[in-house]
């Protein structure tokens, strides 16, 4: 039994400091995330946007319900709102009162991620459960500002460097490895990622046969930065096929290996990761994923990092002491009977959390039978590219007819053209926009397509001297072919008057 112990210990706890990497992350992930959605605030949280409360509300009536940003409509509402969730966002990543500024985030979090779920992807997803697990785990307890408010930094075994860092870090008790349901939990959502869509690329034709990477790199709305360069090369693009194909399938081993060997794997999908991000436009989801590896980076690298930063440590210290000589402490202590039965209640709930994680995601591969009802499981799996990529190209015309007689294509401001553009950067100013157009095209709803026309007619008309009389949404689809013509078609989604555009 010793030995077993000691065995989940060393595969199902995670390191102190990594936790403490983990916190930081993930609140200059929240702060990133929260930059890359102003740029559009208006166009996707409020009521002038794609999506108004009233629209929200008809399509989505559950999840509207929980949404904070969804209380109001107007400009002012929603970007305070985003300056709120950025001052939690750098509390986290100080480590100032972290229980508390963790708990913000994950609300406010989901509450954006509420109020318009047609911009999110799976990045978001992973987001959202690492910030849950989180809420359950020590992360201030390592180079935050609440572990100098209690003394010093805590380390879990001999003290590193000189000087200041090294006596606060002598001055409590160790904490080196946490081990708990909440790590077991964050450690096993991570490899369910990869299994899971391990298995669904395996029941796909593409990937096994090594030709899926060649159709991603062909979708010109994906491939940016670095990614052409290696459009006409398909041996490199196969052997990424096979060679992604080989790693998720190898993903429980994150689970089974320690120490160096499991240092080595997660490097190895990390580095995947940074390729993703250098090839292909996918938001943030290649940052979010290599955040989430964090927590598999064994103690001897942290002691590595350690012995080389003992300078800046030293000088974080100083520094974090004087600011929480200035910063206020408040707190209000919980009573011993709820702590009692917190430490009783919270972990029942994180290991059925734990099963129902596991049950989902068998759900979502179709091995558990699914419980009828709204919500399918899988609709909501880890299926990134999965079971095949898609074989085509997709980017919007909007035909629209001025008061003076003029057609025009609204969303450029250029003549109407039906071929493909030079650059889709003009259809897709961002991951969101082109997430936002692809659920828009798949969902077959005339509300949400004629609530887009609405928002670019009020767009022009704000804009130019000449307004909107008509408007037309169209997609256009190229079918991706490796060999031989790629035909376009082409279909409309909505046609109507702009009479937003002149509200």
């Amino acid at each position: 039994m010793d030995r077993l112990r000691r065995a989940l210990r060393a595969r199902l706890g995670v390191d102190a400091r990594a936790l403490a990497a983990l916190r930081i992350a993930l609140a200059l992930l929240l702060l990133a995330d929260l930059a890359l959605r102003a740029r559009n605030l208006s166009a996707f949280y409020t009521d002038a946007g794609v999506l108004p409360r009233e629209t929200l509300r008809a399509l989505y009536p559950t999840i509207s319900t929980i949404s904070l940003h969804a209380l109001g409509g107007s400009f002012a509402f929603e970007a305070g709102l985003f300056v709120l969730a950025a001052a939690f966002a750098c509390a986290l990543a100080a480590g100032y009162h972290t229980r508390l500024a963790v708990v913000a985030s994950f609300v406010l979090l989901v509450s954006l991620h509420a109020r318009n779920p047609l911009v999110l992807n799976g990045g978001d997803s992973l987001l959202r459960r690492l910030l849950f697990w989180s809420l359950f785990l020590p992360l201030g307890a390592r180079w935050s500002l609440d572990s100098l408010a209690r003394g010093g930094e805590e380390s879990g075994g001999a003290a590193r460097g000189s000087g200041v860092a090294a006596r606060t870090e002598r001055a409590l008790p160790p904490v080196g490895r946490v081990t708990s349901v909440a790590t077991a939990g964050l450690l096993v959502q991570v490899v369910l990622v990869y299994a899971v869509n391990a298995v669904f690329k395996h029941q796909g034709a593409l990937w096994p046969a090594g030709e899926a990477v060649r159709y991603v790199f062909s979708l010109r709305e994906f491939v940016v930065l670095a990614g052409p360069l290696f459009v006409g090369h398909p041996l490199v693009l196969t052997a990424a096929d096979y060679a992604w194909l080989a790693l998720v399938a190898c993903s429980p081993l994150l689970l089974v290996l320690t120490g160096r060997a499991r240092a080595a794997l997660a490097g190895l999908f990390a580095a995947a990761h940074l390729g993703m991000l250098a090839t292909m436009r996918l938001g943030l989801f290649p940052l979010v994923a290599v955040t989430a590896l964090l927590a598999f980076v064994p103690p001897f690298v942290w002691d590595r990092v350690a012995a080389a930063t003992a300078g800046v440590r030293e000088r974080a210290v100083r520094a974090g002491t004087r600011a929480n000589a200035r910063l206020p402490r408040a707190s209000l202590p919980a009573p011993s009977a709820l702590r009692r039965a917190a430490s009783v209640a919270v972990p029942v709930l994180l290991v059925a959390c734990l099963l129902g994680m596991g049950v989902w995601n068998a759900m979502s591969l179709g091995v558990v039978a699914a419980p009828d009802g709204s919500v399918n499981p899988q609709r909501y799996g880890w299926s990134m590219f999965a079971p095949d990529p898609p074989h085509v190209d997709n980017w919007y015309v909007l035909p629209a007819t001025t008061t003076g007689g003029e057609r025009v294509d609204a969303l450029t401001g250029d003549a109407v053209s039906w071929e493909p553009p030079d650059s889709l950067a003009a259809v897709y100013p961002s991951a969101r926009w082109r997430k936002y157009l692809e659920n828009v095209q798949r969902s077959g709803s005339d509300r949400l397509a004629r609530d887009f026309a609405g928002y670019e007619c009020a767009r022009w008309n704000a804009t130019h001297e000449t307004r909107l009389a008509r408007i037309r949404v169209s997609v256009v689809a190229q079918e991706t072919r490796l060999a031989g013509p790629e035909p376009i078609r082409n279909r409309t989604l909505w046609a109507g008057t702009c009479t937003r555009g002149d509200a």
